[in-house]
């Protein structure tokens, strides 16, 4: 059996959710990702997988030549759309009509909460119909999600709105051990010398990079280290803070980041777009036995049940009193990591997560080699 994994964009941390399904379908089926790549080439921390396959990303009209070349390349047994899209689901669904095939709807955002129809007059872009991307079109796929044959979703709110199984993104293990990687060398890789929080994932506004920064400057000799891109945090009103800077890393180098850093902190804020997702790189952070202070934001209190501080969001005096007390007593914090590790081994490898999604296969009444 073949599953083909369909994401819209390969140069947006987004193939990151179609990445983590085709890992854990790799456990029962062979599988292709496909998608569109811009010019500046896939996203920095997809790793260079010979089964990811990719079509030059157009706009209309000639996005037409790129949506039949996807079309063409989703031969598999069963079409697993992230997003809805129309370089994923309405690709998925043009194949699924031509050769009689079931679509799986995957859900990992509330993708029309990351564009408010109240930007759509005033941001040229929103409304620019020759974007493939265009929210419109993603607001209209939203609205087909019954023409999917099952649908699956990354959180219990996207759940509860949509149905569907949930099939949380899960984490390779194997590759994120920290008993792979020398913490001391990570260390002088990534020059953290003092103190270092890590925030790991990619600083947009509702991901709550303010308050998180507001809380490093209250703990003297600690360092804040964030993955972004060059123009993010850039502006004079970050200079005040102990923040450094890391460039997206690739896939490999992720373990040994994890590792050097002291705390890891998901700080997310309590608005629609969190309120829906669930950060992918928690689950990174606790097979790495990092210990983890986020927020009671979307899921995150059920993921870290046990292995991890909660704060409330927004709350710079509680995040910045639980970073400090990870930070001063070493100890319990390496068991909070060990806790977390344990955790992911047992609910979130991507054996757990194949073994979950091969159930939504087998509802379908496709044949499995399992």
């Amino acid at each position: 059996m073949k599953l083909t994994i369909l994401s819209h964009n390969v140069s947006s941390n987004a193939v990151m959710r179609a990445h983590r399904l085709a890992l854990a379908a790799r456990t029962f089926a062979d599988v292709e990702l496909i998608g569109p790549v811009e010019r500046k080439g896939p996203w920095p921390a997809l790793p260079p997988e010979p089964w990811v396959w990719t079509v030059r990303d157009n706009r209309f009209p000639r996005f037409f030549d790129s949506l039949d070349e996807l079309v063409g390349a989703a031969d598999g047994d069963v079409l697993v759309a992230v997003k809805p899209h129309l370089a994923s689901f309405g690709v998925a669904l043009v194949a699924a009509e031509r050769r009689q095939v079931p679509v799986v709807l995957d859900l990992d955002d509330l993708d029309v909460a990351l564009a408010p129809r109240s930007q759509w007059a005033t941001d040229p872009n929103m409304a620019d119909l020759a974007r493939p991307r265009s929210p419109i079109y993603v607001s209209l796929l939203t609205r087909a999600i019954g023409a999917a044959s099952r649908v699956t979703v990354a959180s219990t709110a996207l759940q509860r709105r949509f149905g569907g199984t949930l099939i949380p993104h899960g984490c390779d293990v194997i590759t994120f051990d920290p008993s792979r990687v020398d913490r001391e060398q990570a260390r002088r890789t990534f020059g953290f010398n003092g103190p270092t929080v890590l925030f790991p994932g990619t600083p947009r506004t509702h991901k709550g990079m303010e308050p998180l920064a507001q809380a490093l400057a209250r703990l003297p000799g600690a360092r804040l280290a964030v993955t972004c891109r060059p123009q993010d945090l850039a502006g004079p009103e970050w200079e005040r803070f102990p923040l450094d800077r890391v460039p997206f890393v690739r896939y490999p180098v992720l373990p040994q980041l994890l590792a050097a850093a002291d705390v890891v902190a998901i700080p997310q804020l309590d608005r629609e777009p969190a309120q829906y997702q669930t950060p992918i790189k928690v689950f990174d952070a606790m097979a790495m036995a990092k210990p983890i202070v986020a927020t009671t934001v979307s899921d995150l209190p059920l993921i870290l049940e046990g292995c991890g501080r909660l704060v409330p969001p927004n709350d710079v005096d509680q995040l910045a009193s639980a970073i400090l007390h990870l930070l001063n007593n070493p100890d319990e914090a390496r068991s909070l990591g060990e806790h977390a590790r344990a955790r992911c081994l047992e609910h979130y490898s991507m054996e757990r997560i194949g073994a979950k999604l091969l159930e939504v296969v087998r509802g379908l009444a496709v044949p499995t080699n399992s």
